[in-house]
């Protein structure tokens, strides 16, 4: 049976940064061996960061929001504590961060627009609504049913998807019925407008998309452009799970536009374009715990990568996950990836070493994408560093390169350094003053 993914991925993910104290291992600040006894490594504890040394004055306050000052690294995510009108919220890691933070901005601007008494007028009329008698939807393949778009291959391939599934879907979506009635399209829209995923695990988000769209969709209520005030400098709830400008557009308008049975017929086609064979993307699209916006995304950014070996291998690693942690490793891997294959050298195979995705680079590179947010030196960054020393893969390679996300702290370059190691950090750090 496979190991879960945290526990087999425990060295990899927390290899960067603090870590419980092993036997044998000296903490810093403890008195030196005694004399004729093997010297023993001195690692490095839980660095505690502070909020307003390290985040942009945006994403440190805002009119919802402020980040208390003390931010602990242990782990392989930043541990962000963040006081909302809303009350406290504990967020593990930097993407989730910028995702929240726009969520909240999001939420003030539901709750401001539904003060009016047209909101609340048409709320009530929702309610009197029940989904199966909204226009006689399922009856009328001629009106509500070709909402969800015209041309017989897009229907036939949905259809086709709908049978595949069996009745399964992702996290966080809305029922068959709620999609095939519009109202799932009028939810995708609105978070649109905000900017916003309309499959986010926030619940008082979930809540608030959900009167607005059962409001307009079935109550009347008028969505128009300004009818959402946003505050400026608020970033979008996709691009922490995308990538560049252009490729946030790209992803925002897919998941808008397509409920999820059809985002899941659009990627399983685009997996399979990419060599993956049917067992394999129906794995990946079936996956209870991805939502459509992650798969989505996890998608495009292979598709970056093109036919590349491995693709496969990388989707069974992913298969483990267990949680919304899980695949949050996986989806910041996979942008390290495809930035990795444009940004620096080509990307020949996607490797396997103990479930960490380990690339093979046309510039004879054995590359390690590593989706922290700060490490410090620790016991399992000793260990995975040896690892990774050891590690001999077919093919040649000229150098062993750490790609990482976030930062690491002086000392864990010092010594990635001297063992040999091309260190390349701060390379996904929107949020981070340095780098400015």
């Amino acid at each position: 049976m496979k190991k879960p993914v945290i526990a087999a991925l425990a060295i990899v993910l927390f290899a960067l940064n603090g870590s419980a104290q092993e036997p044998g291992v000296v903490p810093a600040g403890e008195p030196a061996q005694a004399p004729g006894v093997v010297p023993v490594m001195v690692y490095e504890g839980y660095p505690v960061l502070k909020a307003g040394e390290l985040l942009k004055p945006e994403f440190l306050t805002g009119l919802h929001h402020t980040v208390m000052e003390a931010v602990p690294t242990q782990g392989f995510s930043n541990q962000y504590t963040v006081q909302t009108d809303w009350g406290i919220f504990t967020i593990h890691g930097n993407q989730l961060l910028a995702k929240r933070i726009r969520e909240f901005d999001a939420i003030a601007s539901l709750e401001e627009a539904s003060k009016s008494e047209e909101f609340k007028r048409s709320l009530r009329a929702a309610a009197a609504k029940p989904f199966h008698a909204i226009g006689g939807a399922l009856q009328d393949p001629g009106g509500a049913i070709k909402g969800i778009g015209a041309g017989a291959g897009r229907f036939l391939r949905k259809a086709g998807e709908a049978m595949d599934r069996e009745g399964k879907k992702s996290a966080n979506t809305d029922s068959t019925l709620e999609s095939v009635v519009g109202y799932s399209k009028t939810k995708r829209e609105i978070a649109g407008q905000l900017s916003v995923d309309p499959y986010t695990d926030n619940a008082i988000l979930q809540q608030r998309l959900g009167d607005m769209a059962k409001a307009s969709f079935a109550g009347g209520f008028a969505v128009r452009a300004g009818t959402f005030a946003l505050s400026a400098g608020a970033n979008s709830g996709l691009a922490s799970v995308a990538g560049n400008a252009s490729f946030t557009a790209d992803l925002e308008n897919m998941v808008r536009d397509n409920d999820p049975l059809s985002l899941s017929a659009i990627n399983r086609e685009k997996l399979m374009e990419l060599g993956v064979g049917e067992a394999a993307a129906s794995a990946f699209v079936e996956h209870p715990i991805v939502t459509p916006s992650q798969q989505t995304a996890i998608t495009l950014n292979l598709a970056r990568l093109g036919r590349v070996e491995g693709i496969v291998d990388f989707l069974k690693m992913m298969h483990a996950s267990r949680d919304a942690a899980d695949v949050g490793f996986f989806l910041g891997t996979v942008k390290l990836m495809a930035s990795y294959h444009e940004q620096v050298s080509p990307v020949k195979r996607i490797l396997n070493l103990n479930d960490l995705p380990v690339l093979h680079a046309e510039n004879k590179a054995l590359v390690i994408p590593l989706a922290v947010d700060y490490g410090s030196w620790s016991a399992e960054a000793d260990r995975l560093s040896r690892a990774l020393m050891e590690y001999k893969p077919e093919g040649e390679i000229t150098q062993r390169v750490l790609y990482v996300s976030g930062l690491v702290s002086h000392r864990a370059r010092q010594e990635l350094v001297a063992r040999g190691f091309v260190l390349s950090d701060g390379i996904d750090i929107p949020l981070y003053k340095v780098g400015e």
